[in-house]
């Protein structure tokens, strides 16, 4: 039996992503099914997996464990924003963006202010805006005003740390709002001490509300 959950544990990891990735719709029927099979069975084979010497493992396995059981795992994938590997801490920026909760928040504040890929700060940044917590504006603030190496891509955390704070207080400053998951482009330059000001108004009214 524990062979062959490790099998089709294989066989669904494949399906998210690589050379077994076959769609969307499919990677959606994988995760159905290991949502199905359940963490109680899926994770003594998973968490293992977040401490592999092979960093692509433990990137498949940050968003396995994410897909399957968000909320038991977001303490699961924290440490890997520690990871030696530049692609995996970048990969745990990316997933907690989008199965984030506000444990995440400090760790990735941690992130955005210190580690030393300009890529990772941006992502952490982004991570910020999809959790979408005021409580992230004053480092995003800080990064929006002093963080301006560029990634390989010609990002920054700057720009990142912008398109959170829009994120955060439903604007469209840097990006306009299509849906819920779809931003395009805005014309023309952001105004950026609009931002900044809403963002810090924002942020005071946050900080009334919970003394």
């Amino acid at each position: 039996m524990g062979n062959d959950l490790r099998f089709r544990l294989d066989a669904w990891l494949a399906r998210l992503g690589g050379p077994g990735f076959k769609g969307f719709e499919d990677r959606n029927t994988a995760v159905a099914e290991m949502r199905a099979e359940g963490a109680e069975r899926l994770f003594p084979l998973l968490v293992p997996m977040l401490t592999s010497p092979d960093p692509e493992a433990r990137c498949t396995a940050c968003e396995a464990v994410l897909w399957i059981d968000a909320h038991r795992a977001i303490e699961l994938v924290l440490p890997l924003l520690d990871d030696p590997d530049v692609a995996v801490r970048w990969n745990a920026c990316g997933c907690l963006h989008d199965f984030g909760d506000e444990r995440a928040i400090n760790p990735l504040v941690r992130v955005l202010q210190g580690d030393p890929d300009a890529q990772v700060r941006g992502t952490a940044a982004y991570a910020l805006g999809g959790i979408g917590s005021p409580a992230a504006i004053p480092a995003l603030l800080a990064a929006m005003e002093s963080d301006h190496e560029l990634d390989m891509h010609g990002h920054s955390a700057s720009s990142g740390a912008a398109t959170a704070l829009d994120d955060i207080l439903g604007t469209n400053e840097t990006r306009i709002k299509v849906s819920e998951t779809l931003r395009q482009m805005r014309a023309g330059e952001p105004d950026l001490n609009r931002l900044q000001r809403l963002a810090q108004e924002r942020y005071q009214e946050w900080s009334g509300e919970r003394s």
